[in-house]
This record gives structure tokens, sequence and C-alpha cells, in this order.
């Protein structure tokens, strides 16, 4: 896939707290179409006794990827959202090592949004992907 670079310093965005546990890096954003491609690291602290990445890390992965995605689309900066639902699909095996995913606004009214992230290995397979919905603003 080719060398990624980190766009967040340059584009004025930092991580919180929970992204940087998960070793986000953000690569492309488009905020007309609500899109984000964004990169993340599972260390071995990922893993479950099977040598494979806890599922509850590649869904809080995809979570973040959706939200972002949402974020993006906000007329004010700053509005708050939440998660309502995430439906999660886990596809291949994921070891650790750099994850990439795109998170994609499908649909945004003025108080829910529908989103859909992927994530894939550094070799282009289809890991895991999900879709959820977003409460925008108060």
């Amino acid at each position: 896939m080719g060398e990624l670079t980190d766009i967040s310093a340059e584009i004025g965005e930092s991580n919180s707290e929970a992204a940087a546990t998960l070793g986000k890096q953000v690569h492309a954003i488009d905020s007309e179409r609500g899109y984000v491609k964004a990169s993340f690291f599972a260390g071995e602290n990922f893993l479950n006794r099977g040598g494979r990445i806890y599922g509850g890390f590649l869904a809080a992965m995809l979570d973040g990827l959706c939200g972002h995605a949402v974020r993006l689309t906000h007329e004010q900066p700053g509005t708050s959202q939440v998660t309502l639902e995430l439906k999660t699909s886990f596809l291949a095996e994921a070891r650790p090592g750099r994850l990439i995913g795109e998170g994609f606004v499908r649909h945004r009214g003025r108080s829910i949004a529908f989103a859909e992230a992927e994530l894939r290995s550094m070799d282009g397979v289809l890991i895991a992907k999900a879709s959820g919905t977003f409460k925008v603003g108060r």
C-alpha cells in the first residue's frame, strides 16, 4: 500500500486519548464527502490468546473511523455526536502491526448520520467492516 504520511498536525487535529492508544494516524480527509483515511497500530498488547487482534480493538478502530467521517461533516466545529449503533463484521484474522482504514458518511441528516468503515491489512486484505448510526447535536 506504499508509504503513509500522518497529516494530523498539518490539518490541525490531535488524537483523543483513545485514538492515541489505538495508534491512529490520519492520512487523508475530505470534509465535503465525509471521508477519512487513517491507520492504526496494533501491538502485542492488543492480542487475544490465539495471537490475533482482539475484536473489541478492531471495533473501536471502526467506530473511530465512522465517527471521524461524521465529524468532518459538522457545520459547527465541536458539535457533539454519539454512536447509537455499530454493526461490525469480522472477515479475516488480524495480526499485529499497522492496519489501514477508511470511513465514509453514507447519509447525513440534521440530527442523525449513517457511516461505514473498513479496515485492511497493509497488503490489502479486508479484515473487518462496520456500519454505524450517530446522533448529532443535542
